[in-house]
């Protein structure tokens, strides 16, 4: 459900054709089956970017590199996604990540307790930096000296620029994914129900 119609897929220009089929058959479908719906409808924020499709495959690529071309640990990386879901309340972001975080190695107890909205126990310091760069910088819209210069020890220079670029780009989302109140499917997790 989403306050946006479903563009129609049986009648796509060739400018939302060509960025229909990069979404539906490229990397992000051998990781998330409910990509397309059984109508062939596009689900989460792919849906939107079909509306606009000289914005949404300017969007859908940044969300692709960021996903599958970066080097940073993919399990830091959906802790980092976790964060903003958490702060924006966004259920179909959670939805989606909070799988991909148990899949990538991230703690039961961790995903839990975010979704509770408490700060979690870390045991491995990695993750402790990380969430307390993404929290802060989050949360308020800054980033102490000392928190950088932990995530940046932590990283280096060229991943802390992925993880920033992808805090951006997920913050956008999240957006998004609320202002148009797209829910996740009905199987997937949603701590934050919209509508």
């Amino acid at each position: 459900m989403t306050r946006l119609s479903y563009v129609d897929c049986t009648k796509l220009s060739p400018e939302q054709k060509e960025l229909y089929d990069s979404i539906a058959s490229g990397p992000r479908a051998a990781k998330r089956k409910s990509l397309v719906d059984a109508d062939g409808h596009l689900t989460g924020p792919f849906n939107s970017f079909l509306h606009n499709p000289g914005l949404g495959k300017h969007w859908s690529a940044i969300g692709e590199t960021l996903r599958f071309r970066t080097s940073i640990d993919r399990r830091l990386f959906e802790l980092a996604i976790l964060v903003i879901a958490v702060h924006w309340r966004s259920g179909h972001e959670w939805a989606a990540h909070s799988r991909l975080a148990r899949e990538e190695g991230l703690g039961e107890e961790i995903i839990t307790s975010l979704r509770r909205g408490e700060r979690p126990q870390f045991a491995k310091d990695d993750e402790k930096i990380i969430y307390d760069f993404v929290q802060q910088l989050v949360s308020e819209r800054r980033a102490s000296d000392a928190h950088y210069a932990n995530a940046a020890s932590l990283l280096g220079e060229e991943k802390l620029i992925e993880l920033v670029n992808a805090l951006g780009y997920y913050i956008g989302l999240a957006a998004m994914l609320n202002a148009f109140e797209v829910h996740p499917p009905k199987e997937l997790d949603d701590p934050w129900p919209l509508g």
